[in-house]
């Protein structure tokens, strides 16, 4: 089993649901999953996801969202169906163990032939909390070691390797193996090459954050942030690849810069009326309600210490 988790620093909430769900076969119950959310219908998730994300305080650098992938090799004893439920079960356990008060959503894709694995979008805060859930990278591995217990011990008819709570001396034998495996083929300096390539294409052709997640999706590529490093990895395979390692920092820090004066010119520039927002705004009416029935009351309120009997009709509308 693995567990890998990926956050992001923009409300992408609308671009990641949809790729979620584009890759699912939803052929059956246990292909969707959510938690604390009480919409059922595409739009309005989206806009759940994005009224909590509201709550936040304003924080430079902070997180919205996480996108979290739980993958489980294909068994030899079960069919599709039965992987199927035993992976919803363990993302059942694995949402109340990680993040039990914050909006969860996910689909489960099966279109590989070695694996079936869950895509879960998770709040960064918890239900109307303006602070961010930060679990620490203890905590955080705690969690994947309960989870991966629960599942050799629960289901070992998905013949699961141990991974996660391998001993140090498994762990080096495994690298080891694999390290002579990739220098056998001599693939994974073309691995390289080309995710090298396809990144700096898709930097050139982005004008926005939000248009680089839209091209990094259509390409199987995640973007993801651990402390400052920002890294990508290509789902295909689960590789990561740091930007500084692939030598993108300076194609990377461009698209960033358009993104930032796109948002300043919005800021100088508001939108007209007949601009539709892509995120989901609250509208809140109550401020302006209180201003104006203040208004009304300091009018009378003069008008009848004047005595002045005008009919105020001219001013309330």
């Amino acid at each position: 089993m693995i567990i890998k988790s990926m956050s992001r620093k923009s409300r992408s909430f609308s671009q990641l649901y949809h790729y979620m769900k584009k890759g699912s076969s939803r052929s059956s119950q246990y292909d969707f999953f959510a938690q604390n959310i009480y919409a059922r219908k595409d739009k309005d998730i989206i806009a759940e996801f994005s009224a909590n994300a509201h709550r936040l305080k304003a924080r430079r650098n902070g997180n919205y969202l996480f996108h979290e992938i739980i993958s489980i090799t294909k068994s030899s004893q079960l069919t599709l169906e039965q992987e199927k439920q035993r992976l919803f079960d363990i993302v059942q356990h694995y949402a109340q163990m990680r993040c039990k008060y914050n909006l969860v959503a996910g689909y489960l894709h099966d279109e590989k032939s070695n694996n079936v694995h869950f895509h879960l979008m998770i709040s960064s805060n918890e239900i109307d909390s303006p602070t961010n859930q930060r679990l620490t990278k203890y905590e955080f591995d705690r969690v994947k070691k309960a989870t991966e217990k629960y599942v050799i011990e629960t289901y070992p008819e998905l013949e699961q390797d141990i991974l996660i709570n391998a001993t140090r001396e498994q762990k080096r034998q495994k690298q080891s193996n694999k390290a002579g495996e990739v220098k056998r083929k001599g693939g994974r300096l073309k691995k390289k090459e080309k995710i090298t390539q396809t990144l700096r294409e898709i930097f050139a052709q982005s004008r926005s954050m939000s248009e680089l997640f839209n091209n990094l999706s259509k390409q199987g590529i995640e973007m993801y942030n651990r402390g400052n490093t920002i890294g990508f990895i290509t789902l295909g395979d689960g590789k990561k690849y740091r930007l500084k390692t692939l030598g993108l920092e300076d194609a990377f820090r461009q698209v960033e810069a358009l993104s930032t004066r796109q948002t300043n010119r919005r800021a100088e520039k508001p939108p007209s009326s007949s601009q539709q927002s892509t995120e989901y705004e609250p509208v809140r009416h109550d401020d302006e309600v209180e201003r104006r029935k203040a208004e009304i009351k300091s009018h009378r309120s003069k008008k009848a210490n004047r005595g002045d009997k005008q009919n105020d009709n001219d001013f309330e509308r």
